[in-house]
């Protein structure tokens, strides 16, 4: 997770190195008390850096991952983000 002050200060990344990579941009305030759903089909841009895009049940589990991550350093106890679950529950 990371974010460039100087080129993209209203931004937040996540990359994942491992095969697939994958490289996840989004507006940190338009992931303010979002779901899984709307966040990764209008919020977060989503660039596989290999190339490749994997097949579905792939891509969910790598996007769900990516998501239980950002939900975990950003939690709502935190008090700033993300609030929901892949599931919809």
């Amino acid at each position: 997770m990371g974010t460039n002050k100087l080129f993209f200060p209203e931004y937040e990344f996540v990359i994942k190195l491992s095969f697939p990579s994958v490289f996840i941009r989004f507006k940190r305030t338009e992931g303010y008390y979002t779901d899984f759903d709307k966040f990764f089909k209008s919020v977060a841009e989503v660039h596989y850096l290999d190339g490749i895009k994997p097949p579905k049940r792939e891509e969910r589990q790598i996007l769900n991952e990516v998501w239980d991550f950002l939900t975990m350093v950003k939690s709502p106890n935190k008090g700033n983000f993300l609030a929901g679950n892949q599931n919809g529950d």
